[in-house]
């Protein structure tokens, strides 16, 4: 009896309760680590008035939130990168306070800082080979506009330079201005068209064409059979533009 009433008063000494708490402690910083490596592929990295932009960051390194900062503490910032994975589709800071419960001032701070702090990774994508997959991996491109740029790829036949991504309705021109993003285009991967022995469909189905220039240089192209490049060029009609952008799509032979 007087050994098991020792163990009870073991209990109850501060060394024992001191023990505890750094188990406690050790125990959340061991569950912060390994929820960083879940949560680390979407986060909030940068705020912009009252709209969020969100990039990955795959090798992010959240060491910051290890200890307290500015009244941050580790389970603050884990709160966020958890509200944010479950709900992908926030697109305002006001909904990120509704999901968290956190003051906008707090949430701010958090993702400023790690905006700050987050390792720029480099990219290099092939405009003409890269699948939808490989498009979502960039920054500051979600599934729709990887659709997008996959389906303008092929109406047009393939990309001749970067900046044809503008033509794309809704598409971010700041990501073509990201230095960590390399874009490589592979004109063997053209799906050209062979102007003299075409369907007068594939012309207007071509986005720098459409149903009246198909006519015309239809009409054009049966008077003057076959078209060469130079013949092409003089098409009234057409546009000295339209017919610089449209050239390297057309074989002619």
């Amino acid at each position: 009896m007087v050994h098991h009433s020792q163990r009870i008063s073991f209990f109850r000494k501060p060394a024992f309760v001191g023990t505890s708490l750094f188990g406690s402690f050790i125990l959340l910083i061991l569950q912060i680590n390994y929820w960083q490596t879940v949560y680390a592929k979407n986060i909030l990295v940068d705020a912009k008035q009252d709209s969020l932009l969100f990039v990955r960051s795959k090798n992010y390194n959240y060491s910051n939130f290890k200890r307290k900062e500015y009244g941050i503490y580790p389970s603050v910032a884990l709160k966020i990168l958890k509200a944010i994975h479950h709900n992908p589709n926030i697109g305002s800071l006001s909904e990120l306070c509704a999901k968290t419960s956190l003051d906008s001032a707090v949430i701010l701070h958090v993702l400023v800082d790690a905006a700050s702090k987050a390792k720029a990774e480099k990219y290099t994508i092939d405009l003409n080979r890269a699948d939808s997959t490989e498009f979502e991996s960039l920054p500051g491109i979600g599934g729709k506009t990887a659709r997008r740029i996959i389906r303008y790829r092929d109406r047009l036949g393939g990309y001749i330079n970067k900046f044809q991504l503008l033509e794309i309705k809704y598409f971010d021109s700041s990501i073509l201005l990201n230095s960590n993003i390399t874009f490589k285009i592979d004109l063997s991967a053209l799906n050209k068209i062979e102007i003299n022995h075409c369907e007068i469909a594939t012309l207007y189905k071509h986005p720098y064409i459409g149903k009246d220039l198909a006519k015309i240089i239809w009409a054009y192209k049966n008077a003057h059979f076959p078209l060469t490049i130079n013949k092409f060029k003089e098409i009234s009609g057409m546009s000295s533009e339209t017919s610089l952008k449209l050239t390297p799509y057309l074989i002619f032979r």
